[in-house]
């Protein structure tokens, strides 16, 4: 099982929902961006709200790197969110 199945299948177990991912991998916001967002996941969970606080303890427990946005950020977040993964880098370019 993946990393992030163990996330998607530890939350829905705590909570009895799913994961309320709002970002897989590349999305269309991501490329305008110009990031590189694949295998990265954004969830639509506020940082500080009790399911975000869980998700966040459980990810540092295992050593799965996060980012945690509390408000929209130009250029980089929409609004509030947990980005699991490493830093979304600069998507390349070629001519």
């Amino acid at each position: 099982m993946s990393r992030f199945a163990q996330v998607e299948t530890a939350f829905e177990h705590q909570f009895g929902k799913p994961l309320p991912v709002s970002a897989m991998g590349e999305t269309d916001l991501h490329r305008a961006w110009g990031f590189d967002h694949r295998g990265r996941v954004d969830v639509a969970l506020h940082p500080d709200q009790p399911e975000g606080v869980w998700l966040r303890t459980y990810l540092d427990e295992r050593h799965i790197p996060y980012f945690a946005f509390r408000q929209a950020v130009a250029g980089k977040a929409t609004g509030a969110n947990i980005h699991l993964g490493p830093v979304s880098g600069a998507l390349a370019h070629s001519d």
